[in-house]
Order: structure tokens, then sequence, then C-alpha cells
């Protein structure tokens, strides 16, 4: 049995680095793999994502999930097989304080094994988003490897 159900990206608002996260993992997981979704952890109100995150996945042909517009994390969609991953690490630390330390939660660097948080490219130029991207791209092809090993690991035990 897998150790998670499913993934959350999360983000502080849902409109631009969660988005992102999602489009690549369900572009590069195998169907078997946790399912995927993103949410924000401060969604006053339901925004859409990006424009510039919908032409960025769109350019490497892949979608923002089953949403466009920006949802909050919900406790009740949360349960001991849910793994969740962190943009950067003051959204770990609000998550924990929000949501109790009873999940399995990382950044999504610290999960992939990559020490620095996914820079934000908020208000920048179209390059510092496929920057974003690529660093978002390299930790989440980490996280379906460590996923795909403790798969193994936990068939073999």
């Amino acid at each position: 049995m897998r150790p998670y159900d499913k993934i959350f990206f999360v983000c502080t608002s849902n409109t631009l680095l969660s988005p992102i996260a999602e489009g690549i993992y369900r572009s590069e997981a195998a169907v078997y793999m946790p399912e995927p979704y993103s949410r924000g952890l401060v969604v006053l109100f339901e925004e859409p994502i990006s424009p510039k995150v919908n032409l960025l996945l769109s350019k490497h042909e892949m979608t923002p999930g089953n949403h466009s517009q920006s949802m909050q994390l919900q406790k009740e969609e949360l349960t001991d097989k849910t793994l969740i991953l962190t943009m950067t690490f003051p959204e770990k630390v609000q998550f924990l304080e929000t949501y109790g330390d009873g999940y399995a939660v990382y950044t999504l660097g610290e999960f992939a094994g990559v020490e620095t948080d996914v820079s934000d490219p908020y208000g920048a130029e179209e390059e510092a988003y496929e920057k974003c991207f690529e660093e978002i791209e390299e930790r989440i092809r980490l996280t379906i490897h460590r996923l795909e090993e403790e798969e193994k690991d936990d068939s073999i035990g």
C-alpha cells in the first residue's frame, strides 16, 4: 500500500506557483501516482489563475489542473495519506500554524532534496516566469522519482 493517495501543492494565493506545480506534475507523473491538487493558504475570494501562468503552461503544453480559479485549502480535504508540498518555508510554517502538525508537510524543495525555496516571479518579466517554471519542473521530477522509490520500497517491505 503506497504512503500517499493525493498531493496538495500549496502556495499563498493559489494563483501562481502551486498551479504551475500541479500542471507539471499532471503532465509528468504516471497515472498510478498520487492524485495532484493545488490550493492556497489565504484565498479570501476566488481569483483567476494568473494569465502569465496560463500562458506559460500552454507554451509547455500543460494545464493548471481541474480549476481555473484559486481555491482555499480545506482541512476536510486532508487525511493521513495526504502529502502537502508548500512552495516556500514560510508557507510550510503557515500551514503548520493553521492546520497542525499531523500531516506529511514539506516544502517542494525539501521533499525533492533541493535546499532552496521556489522563487516567486510575481510582477516580473516573462524570463523570470520561465526560470520559475524550470525550478519547479526540476523539483517535480525529483519528487516523482522519490515517490517512485518509496512505492518500490513499500512493495518490497
